[in-house]
């Protein structure tokens, strides 16, 4: 098994653990902002650590969704001037934006987890936790971004690593 075969595994691997996670993250802050209200209004008793929780929970649920987003190639992109541009030129706009994607990529998981483990011995306030579980999403997250542009460059080359159908036309 080659390099890029491993990487399209790891990648299909990991694709379907950030799905379920995903998922069970939706449940979890839907149920406990539903949990939340009850207690607070039906009950008069509210939860107290329930917003630091479902802050956490939701931080994770968006850098998450961003990696999915690269894995899916749905970021929002602005297509005019690709979608008029001669093939060469569309290669060299895919080039220009994967490189750059890529560096960005790298310099948010570097920084976040330097500002990550600065943050472990700190706790949250609420929930007793290291503070670094707050960071965490942003590192995993932009890592995993990462090496789903990484795949998608190596499966369809710098015309779709980071969008699809509007480079294919001729």
């Amino acid at each position: 098994m080659g390099f890029l075969e491993t990487i399209r595994r790891v990648d299909r691997w990991l694709s379907r653990v950030e799905d379920a996670c995903l998922a069970f993250l939706h449940a979890a802050v839907a149920s406990l902002v539903c949990a939340a209200v009850a207690f607070r209004y039906a009950l008069n008793d509210p939860l107290t650590w329930s917003e630091e929780l479902i802050i956490l929970l939701f931080g994770w649920m968006i850098f998450l969704g961003v990696a999915n987003a690269f894995r899916m190639r749905t970021h929002i992109i602005i297509d005019v001037v690709v979608l008029f541009a001669p093939r060469p030129l569309r290669r060299l706009f895919g080039a220009v934006s994967t490189i750059a994607t890529g560096a960005v990529l790298c310099v948010l998981a570097w920084f976040g987890a330097k500002y990550m483990l600065r943050e472990l011995p700190n706790e949250t306030p609420m929930l007793g936790i290291s503070a670094a579980w707050a960071i965490a999403p942003l590192v995993l997250g932009t890592a995993l971004g990462l090496l789903h542009l990484v795949r998608n460059l190596v499966d369809e080359g710098v015309d779709g690593a980071l969008w699809s159908d509007i480079t294919t036309r001729e």
